[in-house]
C-alpha cells in the first residue's frame, strides 16, 4: 500500500491535535499563523571548537503548550561565516518535541577556535532572527585579551531589561550568567511601601509550582526584547540560584518546611524548565530532581572558569536563615558543594595550567559583616548572610586551602545574588586587616532587582569601618564588565541611573585591576 506523505501528515496533526500523538510522525513544514520564534534565540557552552545553540517553538508563549500541537516539529538550523548568513559551514536538523516544550539543544562541533559564527532556524513558514556567537581559544593558545560580562538577578516587575540591551551593544566573547534568571514568585502590583512595581507580570502568573507554571514564567522572561537581545549577541554560561526554584532553597530543604520528598517534585519541575530554556549541553539534562551542573572552560594559556553549583548539594541554612549571628555557621560538617564537588573542584584547581584560576559561582564568598546594612534586624557586629559562604565559613576556608595548596596565583571569584555592586578582598585572616590578600571577588550589580538603585548605600562609612577588604559597595543595576589580559584583570562596573522607565544610557561607575601575579586590588 502506497501512502501518501501529505495526507499522513495531515491525518498525524488531526490525531496528535486530539492528544494521540503518533511516533515517527514529525510535521516538517507546518504552517504557523503567529511567530514560532517569540522566545529568541540563544547559544551557549562555548568550546574551541564548537557551542550549543537554542530556541523554543512558542507561536502562543503564554498558553500551557506555547501554541503548539502535541506533534513533533522539524527544525532547521544553520551556522554561517558571516553575519549575512551567504557563508553557511554547519547545517542540519533537529526535532522540536512536546516533551520539553518544543525548544531545540544544537551541539555544534569542528568548528574554528577563537572566532565569530552566526547561526539561525527555520521551521515551516518562519525564519529567526540571526544570532552572533564565539567560539573560544584553542587548548594551549596564548591568548592577547578576553572581554566578558558576568550578570543575573532579573526579577520581571523591578525594572525593564534595559542593561541587557546595553550589554548586547558589547559584542562580549561570553556572558556568565550567575542565576536568578525568573523569580518564582507570585503576582504583585506594588512594594511594600505601596509604591507600584515598574511593570506587573500579567494578573494570572501566580507562584511557579509546577511544570507549566515555570514555563510560563520563562516565556514571559524570554519574551523581552531587551534580553532576546542580549542572547542574539553572544553566548551565555548560564547557572541558577535559588529563585529558578524557590528563594533561598538549599538541597532537598525550602524555607517553608515543605517535606523533602515533595519539595523534590518542585525542584524537577524547576529543573526541566531551566533546562528548557537555557543553550546548555545534553549532558545537564535533568534526572528528575538532579542535574549535573557545575563543569569547567579553559580559555587558551589564559584563565580556567570552573562554573559551581552552590545549591544541590548545600547544607540548609544555619540558625533558620537569615542576616545573625550564628556560631553553627562555623561547623567543619556544613557544606556549600558537597563532597563530590570538593573534590573536583581540587582536582581541577591542581590541574589549572592558565594565568587566571577563576571561581563563577552565585552568591558572595568572602566574610562580610551586614549588621549596619539598614535592612538587617540583628545590628549586633558580626551579622553574617547565613545563604551565603559565611553561613558555611569552613567550607569556605577548604576552598582557600585548595588555591593554596594548588598554588593558585591569580585567582578571582566572580558571584551575584546580593543586587549590589561588589568588590573585594580575600583574607588569609578575617580578622586581621593587614593580612595577606590570597584572591580577589567581583560581585555583579542586579540587572533589575531591587528597581532604581543608588551610587551608594545608607550607612556605607559604617559599613566599610566594620569590613576593610570591601572596596567597592554601590546599589545601582547593571553588570561587570571583564577586560582580562595575561598582565591583568581589569573589572568595570557598569551603571544604570533608572530602570523603571526604559531605555537609559550605561556608564562606568568605578573600576578595578587585579596585576597577574600580585591579589589585590586598585582603582583603574
Amino acid at each position: 500500500m502506497s501512502v501518501d506523505r501529505r495526507a499522513l501528515l495531515q491525518g498525524g496533526a488531526a490525531l496528535a491535535a486530539a492528544g494521540f500523538p503518533l511516533p515517527g510522525i514529525v510535521s516538517a513544514q507546518p504552517q504557523f499563523k503567529a511567530d514560532p520564534f517569540t522566545l529568541g534565540i540563544a547559544s551557549g557552552e562555548p568550546a574551541s571548537d564548537g557551542f550549543v545553540i537554542w530556541t523554543r517553538l512558542a507561536p502562543e508563549p503564554f498558553t500551557v503548550r506555547g501554541g503548539m500541537t502535541l506533534l513533533p516539529v522539524e527544525v532547521q538550523w544553520d551556522i554561517a561565516a558571516d553575519p549575512s548568513m551567504q557563508q553557511i559551514v554547519r547545517s542540519g536538523t533537529a526535532t522540536a518535541r512536546i516533551e520539553v516544550a518544543h525548544a531545540v539543544h544544537i551541539e555544534a562541533s569542528g568548528l574554528e577556535p577563537a572566532r565569530d559564527y552566526f547561526y539561525r532556524f527555520r521551521a515551516g513558514n518562519a525564519e529567526s532572527p540571526v544570532g552572533r556567537t564565539r567560539t573560544l581559544p584553542a587548548p594551549g593558545a596564548e591568548v592577547a585579551e578576553l572581554r566578558f560580562a558576568s550578570a543575573g538577578c532579573q526579577r520581571w516587575e523591578d525594572g525593564f531589561y534595559t542593561a541587557w540591551r546595553r550589554l548586547a551593544e558589547e559584542n562580549f566573547d561570553f556572558v556568565i550568567h550567575y542565576g536568578d534568571y525568573i523569580y518564582e514568585q507570585p503576582y504583585r502590583a506594588n512594594w511594600p511601601n505601596g509604591q507600584p512595581v515598574a511593570r506587573p507580570m500579567p494578573r494570572d502568573q501566580g507562584g511557579c509550582f509546577t511544570l507549566p507554571d515555570y514555563r510560563r514564567r520563562y516565556a514571559l522572561y524570554k519574551s523581552d526584547p531587551d534580553l532576546k537581545a542580549a542572547h542574539a549577541s553572544c553566548p551565555f554560561v548560564a547557572s541558577f540560584d535559588d529563585h529558578e526554584v524557590f528563594d533561598n532553597w538549599a538541597n532537598d530543604h525550602d524555607a517553608k518546611n515543605t517535606p523533602p520528598q515533595i519539595f523534590l517534585f518542585r525542584r524537577a519541575a524547576a529543573f526541566q524548565a531551566w533546562y528548557e530554556h537555557m543553550p546548555v549541553r545534553a549532558s545537564m539534562i535533568p534526572r528528575g530532581p538532579d542535574m549535573l551542573a557545575y563543569r569547567a572552560l579553559r580559555i587558551g594559556t589564559l584563565a580556567d572558569i570552573t562554573v559551581l553549583d552552590t545549591r544541590q548539594y548545600r547544607s540548609p541554612q544555619a540558625c533558620g536563615d537569615g542576616f545573625k549571628i550564628c556560631p553553627d555557621a562555623d561547623d567543619p560538617a556544613r557544606t556549600m558543594l558537597g563532597e563530590a564537588q570538593e573534590r573536583w573542584l581540587g582536582e581541577r584547581l591542581r590541574a589549572a595550567g592558565s594565568t587566571w584560576q577563576v571561581l563563577a559561582q552565585q552568591v558572595l564568598f568572602a566574610q562580610l559583616d551586614f549588621s549596619q546594612f539598614e535592612w538587617v534586624v540583628e545590628k549586633a557586629p558580626g551579622a553574617r548572610n547565613l545563604d551565603a559562604w559565611d553561613g558555611v565559613s569552613a567550607a569556605r576556608k577548604r576552598v582557600m586551602d585548595m588555591l593554596r595548596e594548588a598554588r593558585a596565583t591569580n585567582p578571582v571569584v566572580l558571584t551575584g545574588d546580593a543586587h549590589m555592586g561588589m568588590a573585594l578582598e580575600l583574607k588569609e585572616d578575617w580578622n586581621d586587616p593587614a593580612s595577606k590578600c590570597s584572591a580577589v571577588e567581583f560581585l555583579a550589580p542586579s540587572i533589575s532587582s531591587n528597581g532604581d538603585g543608588a551610587p551608594t548605600v545608607t550607612n556605607d562609612e559604617a559599613i566599610r569601618r566594620l569590613n576593610p577588604h570591601l572596596r567597592h559597595l554601590g546599589n545601582e543595576r547593571g553588570y561587570a564588565r571583564h577586560t582580562v589580559t595575561p598582565k591583568q584583570w581589569q573589572a568595570d562596573y557598569r551603571a544604570l541611573e533608572r530602570i523603571t522607565t526604559p531605555d537609559a544610557p550605561v556608564f562606568t561607575r568605578t573600576s578595578f585591576v587585579v596585576e597577574g601575579g600580585n591579589p589585590g586590588l586598585s582603582r583603574a
